[in-house]
């Protein structure tokens, strides 16, 4: 119908049901690492560890429960762009009054790259010189702040693409529904030797 979704015909038979479905992503990354290193110059100091995490594959069923085209569910902006008379042309199908319409099923335009960048910790501190603090009779006085999950770079549009929303069953990796995002902490801190 004008407005659908357009499936592939996989298998070429002329008709779209189940014998069509192939793979269209993979939960696992193609590698994972993280780089951390210190930096000191003068009395002051900064601690940073780096994550990474590239070639994985997220199917974002937040995003496509929220616009599954149906006329009770949208939920975003993104179905503003949804197909409406013949001429559109667009990538959001038509709003059905139906969950039966084929615009609900799932499909690749739901899956997401899941690569991503995150400064994981951070800390930065300063050392009082020795020297300084004799005079008020104390050993040692340190300042620090540091923070964690500071800042995530992806092109992944939900909230986080360090996803993980069946961790009891290992055959739905990759799947993102309305899975919590890391918490960004900061915390200020004081070492006092006395």
């Amino acid at each position: 119908m004008a407005g659908d979704m357009i499936y592939v015909d996989t298998n070429g038979d002329g008709i779209i049901n189940d014998a069509d479905r192939s793979i269209i992503g993979n939960a696992k990354p193609r590698h994972i690492g993280g780089l951390t290193n210190t930096f000191s110059y003068k009395g002051f100091d900064l601690s940073v560890f780096l994550q990474w995490s590239y070639g994985n594959d997220i199917f974002n069923e937040t995003r496509e429960a929220s616009n599954r085209s149906f006329v009770y569910n949208a939920a975003t902006t993104e179905v503003l762009r949804s197909w409406r008379k013949e001429g559109d042309v667009t990538d959001v199908p038509r709003g059905t009054p139906s969950t039966i319409s084929r615009n609900g099923f799932a499909s690749s335009r739901w899956v997401e790259d899941g690569s991503y960048l995150r400064v994981k910790t951070a800390t930065l501190g300063y050392t009082f010189p020795a020297t300084l603090l004799k005079r008020i009779k104390i050993d040692n006085l340190r300042l620090y702040v540091s923070g964690q999950n500071l800042f995530t770079f992806t092109k992944y549009s939900g909230m986080d693409p360090e996803v993980n929303f069946r961790s009891t069953l290992p055959l739905l990796q990759g799947i993102d529904l309305g899975t919590y995002p890391l918490v960004r902490t900061i915390t200020f801190g004081l070492n006092l030797g006395l």
